[in-house]
């Protein structure tokens, strides 16, 4: 199911650190990060593709392609929602998802990205595992939960960066002083530095979404508003702005900051899926447990417009599709997506 050939080898050793946070070296965020750490013998680097197809768009956002991009692998980054976010204006595709206690968490998907500030960085759950599979990306975290770890520890479909083993050298702390864990960080240049190093290369030709242009001014709603109250720990609103066809996004009422770029999200495309979900039995900390294979009810939002149509997932390595009511797949406006996932019943209003 999830990892292949990947840097990770603590097995017990994580499953006993799993809610653990530590202080760690400090490594600036403008210093070049040292040779890596040995790997284990296991983790074999991935040979060089003697065919890779070059892309002239990236496959999940339909924007133009840097050449970089037909070389690495997506990356995936798990990052908390309780501190401010650095760099997530630039991910193809958010996922927002709750955790313990309805705190949300996001999963951000960079195809390409030149952010000298990622994160912060938090611990995996499985369902962020699962929707990363597809693509073959390098799994960017700190920890995570004991299910979680074990399908890293025993799955070959994703690249693992775990910043318990390379704190110091790919990441550093900067605390925050309101919540002192969300304080490990990242950068563009550390993520792709670590993949050139161990030679792990993109081994996974995903297809990504269909695309299309921007609906004419004329065929655009001039006004939509997306609001989401009781799913999470905080009320979400996303306002949509007809002449520059974007959805503002606000949270708890105020405009959500990328503080890396210090201006709003701006998002191309809401989704929202309804997913089964149900707290693990027996888990003390309250941890939730989601079907990510499967379909279910889908809201796309775009072009100031609905489609009240269906996700469907075949497999955990398997893209998530999309489709109107009729069965056809839907093609997103070329840029980001921003995927809220909620639990069946939870609500969501929508003001035309």
């Amino acid at each position: 199911m999830l990892m292949r050939r990947n840097a990770f080898f603590l097995g017990l050793l994580l499953l006993f650190l799993a809610g653990c946070e530590s202080a760690g070296p400090t490594l600036s965020p403008t210093q070049p990060p040292p040779p890596p750490t040995p790997q284990p013998r296991t983790a074999v680097p991935t040979p060089v593709p003697t065919e890779r197809p070059v892309l002239t768009e990236a496959p999940l956002s339909g924007l133009p392609a840097n050449p970089p991009i037909s070389l690495w692998p997506p990356l995936a980054v798990v990052i908390p929602s309780d501190s401010g976010q650095y760099g997530m204006s630039q991910a193809s595709v958010v996922y927002e998802a709750a955790t313990e206690g309805a705190v949300p968490r996001f999963l951000a998907i960079f195809e390409q990205v030149q952010a000298s500030k990622i994160g912060p960085v938090r611990s995996a759950r499985p369902y962020f595992l699962e929707w990363a599979c597809p693509y073959g990306a390098l799994f960017v975290h700190w920890g995570g939960s004991p299910e979680a770890l074990k399908m890293l520890a025993e799955s070959d479909c994703l690249y693992n960066l775990e910043g318990m083993v390379y704190e110091g050298a790919y990441f550093w702390r900067e605390p925050d002083p309101q919540v002192p864990w969300n304080s490990l960080f990242t950068r563009s240049d550390h993520l792709y530095g670590y993949l050139d190093a161990w030679g792990l290369y993109r081994f996974v030709n995903y297809q990504g979404y269909p695309h299309k242009d921007d609906a004419p001014l004329e065929d655009r709603s001039p006004t939509q508003t997306i609001s989401i109250a009781n799913a999470f720990s905080y009320p979400i609103r996303y306002v949509y702005m007809v002449q520059e066809n974007v959805y503002l996004r606000e949270v708890q009422g105020r405009p959500h900051l990328d503080l890396l770029t210090g201006e709003q999200h701006r998002i191309k495309n809401v989704v929202v899926i309804f997913v089964p979900q149900e707290l693990i039995p027996g888990d003390e900390a309250g941890r939730i447990r989601m079907d990510t294979v499967g379909e279910g009810e889908a809201l796309i939002f775009q072009d100031g417009r609905v489609i009240r149509g269906r996700w469907s997932r075949e497999g955990f390595q398997v893209e998530m599709r999309f489709y109107d009511p009729e069965g056809r797949e839907v093609a997103f406006n070329r840029g980001n997506i921003w995927i809220e996932v909620l639990a069946p019943g939870q609500k969501v209003e929508v003001v035309p």
